[in-house]
């Protein structure tokens, strides 16, 4: 009779009318409660106590609590059965309230709510006592903090420093009765090995202490709680923070929040918090760091966030948490004094908050470190850097086999073809229109049990043509057992061992758990933490790489996991799923198939989160056909390059909506040929029109026959640099560099002239792309870095640290080569045969 779901969905940015908001109160805020009735109730109403006298007895029963008196709040009707009351403006201790309405003359009530409005412990001081007054080695130093309040578990604050590699310094708060080195981090793919670190000597002089380790040294003042990081020997500290740390503490002794801070500098940027939509510039706005997928415009959301910033006064901060973050980043010096970056936790008597930081020579010195503690950045096999073609339209062996037809006839390269809509999109392993005899228990199924017809009559035959012109072949994946509405015999069987066999991400009490997304919604969630669920879901796909012969998976999707109390099978709950869960997902894959395909097959992936490097490629989502759109995903780029995500694509020109102008298709294309990944695609859309976004669809749907001879000339090109890109990959990767970089950040001196630009990067060590963003220009302003340059279409030479305009018709991008690169005369010698090329035509 009352619907009231206090945390909905646990969307972070839509909430529903039934919810309780903000869904987990602090003190001060403001609580609204939604609720639904049945239609025609005339009167509502919730009634509602506070328990101060609750706060202070660490691990009591809640049904034991005394409660406070209970008032009766009248509800808001906002029609249709929809239902709103504010409690008002919450302090510290425990509400519990039951909703209730007149229905039919009767009331009826709702079950009881609660929730908790927790105080906020702060670090106070350090225990002085026991820190070595002479200097001495060690690996790390451990110090007992002071409180205000006092903590009510009687277990002291520990604030522990070590230095697991050169230049960082791993900074973690220990509350509760955490151990010294922390709760134990999860086995599996988003796990970071922890070493016992480097050795440190400790000093101390009064109430300063210093640590000196390889490549970094911190100073703690234990007056002011200030704590600093540079280069040993360096002018001035790269890194200035707060021990002023603080978590949220509730009436049973659990800490749900934690909190530290960090002072950003007068003029300083903050560069980084993974894959963002956004001006390269961090500071002066709010971040949170969730995966999550958000169609078009997605802006601050993003499908791979990584919780780690880095400055431009070449010090980097790295939140090591699987949980969802908040960082604010509004303050500077002139108002508030300190950024925050807020770590959330289900409930729990023992937290910790471990953030690295890090030094360096350079900003990109930084992402190496940080890809040495998160792991290695991988390169995919050469092929993956020529050009790629997709369209969710290619739904038959017919159409996509014409698409291979003409892309040779056309004289177009492509090295892969990516096939989104070639499953009966109930099983996902199985081709439409593929006939069989159903397996039991989970058995898989080979090519000798399919005979094949319909759309997709000879899939081998496909797969062998598109090989015998040098296109790999790369298919669709989601990571869920879909909802069907009628009998499929093969899913229903599937879906039953699935559930037999506990092969599925659970709700808290066991059952499993259906997406509530939507997209896919009440979809089974597979739970590749359990090794035997990775094992049954990927025997039945193995056919697909053993006997057909395809080169990799796009495996979509990874963003739909909702509810804080989920459960996987490796311990973890929902909101350590909600970031971790892409990378899982992801990893399982990739690992299947580089073992299949001896690592010559790949991933393409649109979630993940920290470490994600490990398995590429990955791409920029969905994106709306706009210029809007398409500087963004410049943007969006380098950001995940600094992040530690090199191998990278988006959707020339856009994916959805109508198809793009010759314009904005030729400008994309062009820097398409620049990126670490090329690749155009497009969304589904009916029948009466050809949405693809081949360039000849271009071409005719706008009468504007140039857009294929330009797009076939830079095609050509990509191949041409083809051995360049991939030499730069490897060469870079090992590095832990990024081949995508912000010109501002390898050039630090000259920082604010360059980051005056947003769209223009580094490629490689020798290129510098300077893509043409704007409808209707014919030239382009260039901010050259320091140093000689080449213009790379005419060879003319140009002293940095200056700009320069440059011609950039429809079929040029301006783009310059290090004049010291030893490889210079080879990139100006390919640039050549594209212009000669363009003459003879």
């Amino acid at each position: 009779m009352i619907i009231h779901r206090p945390y909905g969905i646990d969307d972070p940015y839509k909430w529903l009318p039934t919810e309780r908001f903000p869904r987990d109160p602090l003190p001060g805020d403001t609580v609204r409660v939604g609720f639904e009735t049945p239609a025609g109730v005339s009167k509502a109403w919730v009634a509602a106590s506070h328990d101060v006298a609750g706060m202070g007895r660490a691990g009591q029963g809640h049904s034991d609590r005394p409660k406070g008196e209970a008032c009766c709040l009248p509800a808001l009707s906002l029609g249709q059965g929809r239902w709103t009351v504010d409690l008002g403006t919450v302090g510290t201790g425990t509400y519990d309230y039951t909703i209730h309405a007149e229905v039919n003359g009767q009331e009826v009530a709702s079950e009881e709510y609660s929730f908790d409005v927790g105080h906020w412990v702060e670090v106070a001081g350090i225990e002085m006592t026991g820190v070595a007054v002479m200097e001495s080695v060690h690996t790390g130093v451990n110090l007992t903090l002071q409180t205000t309040p006092v903590d009510i578990t009687g277990e002291p604050a520990l604030l522990s420093l070590s230095f697991p590699r050169f230049g960082v310094c791993r900074y973690e708060l220990l509350v509760g009765s955490t151990k010294l080195n922390g709760p134990p981090t999860p086995a599996g793919p988003t796990a970071v090995s922890r070493t016992n670190g480097l050795p440190c000597q400790v000093g101390r002089s009064g109430a300063v202490i210093k640590l000196l380790a390889p490549g970094i040294e911190i100073t703690i003042d234990g007056k002011t709680l200030e704590i600093s990081a540079s280069i040993p020997g360096a002018a001035q500290s790269s890194f200035r923070g707060s021990l002023r740390s603080r978590w949220l503490l509730d009436s049973q002794g659990r800490v749900s929040r934690l909190q530290a801070s960090f002072v950003r500098g007068p003029d300083e940027w903050l560069y980084g918090l993974g894959e963002r939509f956004a001006d390269a510039n961090r500071s002066g706005q709010e971040w949170d760091v969730r995966v999550y997928e958000e169609y078009q415009e997605q802006e601050k959301r993003t499908y791979l966030p990584v919780p780690f910033l880095v400055s431009n006064r070449n010090y980097g901060i790295w939140l090591d948490s699987q949980e969802p973050s908040h960082f604010d980043l509004r303050a500077s010096q002139d108002d508030r004094p300190e950024c925050t970056i807020t770590r959330d936790q289900l409930p729990a008597t023992t937290a910790s908050l471990s953030l690295h930081i890090l030094v360096g020579e350079g900003a990109y010195d930084i992402t190496s470190a940080f890809t040495e503690l998160t792991g290695e950045m991988r390169v995919p096999p050469k092929w993956a850097f020529g050009p790629w073609m997709s369209a969710n339209t290619w739904n038959s062996q017919a159409k996509a086999e014409e698409v291979v037809r003409r892309t040779v006839e056309e004289g177009v390269p492509a090295s892969v073809i990516v096939l989104e809509a070639w499953s009966d999109e109930s099983t996902f392993y199985i081709w439409n229109d593929a006939h069989y005899e159903p397996k039991p228990k989970g058995e898989p199924l080979t090519l000798a049990d399919f005979e094949f017809g319909g759309r997709w009559p000879d899939p081998k035959r496909f797969i062998d043509y598109c090989h015998e012109q040098g296109i790999r072949v790369v298919l669709w994946q989601i990571p869920v057992q879909k909802k069907l509405e009628g009998p499929h015999a093969q899913h229903d069987l599937d879906e039953a061992h699935m559930l037999e066999q506990g092969y599925f991400i659970r709700n808290e009490d066991g059952t499993p758990y259906r997406n509530k997304g939507w997209w896919f919604t009440d979809a089974l969630v597979v739970d590749f933490t359990n090794p035997k669920a990775g094992e049954w879901w990927f025997a039945k796909r193995r056919y697909l790489l053993d006997e057909l012969g395809i080169d990799g998976m796009k495996t979509d999707g990874g963003e739909h996991l909702w509810g804080r109390d989920l459960r996987a099978f490796d311990g973890r709950r929902g909101l350590e799923l909600f970031n971790s869960y892409a990378n899982i997902y992801v990893a399982a894959y990739h690992e299947f198939i580089r073992e299949v395909t001896s690592d010559d097959g790949v991933t393409f992936s649109r979630a993940g989160y920290t470490g994600a490097q490990r398995w590429p490629c990955h791409w920029a989502g969905d994106e709306g056909s706009t210029w809007k759109a398409y500087r963004a995903s410049i943007q969006a780029g380098l950001s995940a390059g600094l992040s530690g995500i090199s191998m990278w694509a988006w959707d020339i020109a856009g994916f959805s909506g109508e198809i793009p102008s010759p314009e904005l298709y030729l400008r994309a294309t062009a820097m398409a040929t620049f990126c670490p990944l090329m690749q155009y695609h497009s969304e589904p859309h009916g029948a009466s029109e050809c949405r693809d976004r081949t360039p000849w669809n271009i071409a005719e749907r706008h009468n504007y026959p140039a857009v294929l001879d330009v797009y076939r000339r830079f095609a050509q090109l990509r191949m041409r640099l083809l051995d360049y890109i991939y030499a730069e990959a490897e060469a870079l990767s090992a590095r832990g560099v990024p081949l995508m970089r912000y010109p501002a950040l390898e050039f630090p001196e000259q920082h604010d002239f360059l980051a005056a630009d947003p769209h223009a990067y580094l490629l490689g060590r020798d290129l510098l792309v300077a893509p043409v963003v704007e409808k209707g220009v014919a030239t382009r302003a260039v901010r050259l870095p320091p140093g000689k340059w080449l213009d790379l279409w005419s060879g003319a030479r140009f002293e940095g640290s200056r700009t320069v305009t440059v011609p950039a018709p429809i079929d040029r991008i301006p783009v310059f080569v290090l004049a010291q690169s030893p490889r210079s005369e080879e990139l100006l010698a390919a640039a050549q045969s594209f212009g000669a090329q363009a003459t003879r035509e």
